[in-house]
């Protein structure tokens, strides 16, 4: 990729010259030249100089804009060229949602390790929303969640499954005893969320907005599902959660609520750059991922 725009994206990203300069390599004196022959090549100012560092001007957020088109193209035709030679990869980041942490996740990780000892893993357990971008610029080789309308250019995906969210509780509680629960019995409870995910709780206030009732309590933030489970035991605080994670709720002494009506339901699957789809490892990935999902009886 150019120098020139390497550089400009350092400094449009680090919005300071002396942190630029160091994470690329240069000096501040050749990095402030190499913005200003960027700054003659266009016609136009790209910075504001100012007390609080380098922000970029209306001619400037334009180049940002293609200087990162121009960076993922590049970074996707040396991950096509690689995979032509059908080269190992050192690193592999997959990033996982709630449905994927207890089970599928760490089971692909694990199989994947034993069969690519070569290559190192990383296991993160991030939401879709958050770490698309990730996905995009490379840090992120496979996303695992909910799938939201047309990729964009350059991703495929693959659904897995559907995801329906379910109410969980202490199995002692007295809802957890019925058959079946109406929206109005959840209306004096108080309601523990998975930190990580604000579409979750904004789903739950909808949901209560909807059929007209008082807006949930929410009590507790936590960052794990595991966490929350052995917070909820014993009390009388609700939470929502994938229904591929009931064994888990079970075993921690939770029941899942059976309603009139689901809370939610979306599809789920596998997000990747379509520039690593020959990759050997990004191929074994998808084949392990449809196998652990016929395993567990995850419902598609």
């Amino acid at each position: 990729m150019d120098r020139n725009l390497k550089a400009f994206l350092a400094v449009a990203r680090e919005g300071n010259l002396t942190a630029a300069a160091e994470k690329i390599g240069l000096s501040q004196p050749a990095l402030t030249k190499t913005i200003r022959r960027l700054e003659l090549e266009f016609g136009s100012q790209i910075f504001h100089r100012t007390t609080r560092g380098m922000e970029l001007t209306v001619a400037g957020r334009k180049l940002l804009e293609r200087a990162r088109a121009i960076e993922t193209h590049h970074r996707h035709a040396r991950e096509e060229i690689r995979a032509l030679g059908k080269g190992s990869v050192e690193m592999f980041t997959i990033a996982a949602g709630m449905s994927y942490q207890m089970a599928i996740a760490p089971d692909l990780v694990k199989r994947l390790s034993l069969e690519f000892p070569q290559t190192r893993f990383t296991l993160d357990y991030n939401l879709a929303d958050t770490t698309f971008p990730q996905l995009l610029e490379g840090r992120v080789d496979l996303l695992l969640g909910i799938l939201r309308g047309e990729p964009p250019e350059g991703i495929e995906t693959r659904q897995l499954f559907n995801v329906e969210m379910c109410v969980y509780c202490c199995s002692d509680d007295p809802l957890a005893q019925s058959d079946s629960i109406a929206a109005r019995d959840l209306s004096d409870r108080r309601w523990i969320v998975y930190k990580r995910d604000g579409t979750v709780v904004e789903r739950l206030k909808t949901y209560f907005r909807d059929r007209r009732l008082r807006s949930p309590e929410i009590v507790m933030e936590v960052e794990t599902l595991a966490a929350s489970f052995r917070i909820i035991s014993g009390t009388s605080y609700f939470t929502l959660a994938p229904v591929q994670v009931e064994a888990m709720a079970k075993a921690a002494g939770l029941k899942k609520l059976l309603f009139e009506d689901p809370f939610w339901r979306f599809p789920s699957g596998a997000c990747f750059r379509r520039s690593t789809s020959e990759f050997p490892i990004l191929a074994r990935s998808l084949d392990l991922l449809s196998q652990l999902v016929d395993e567990q009886g995850t419902p598609v």
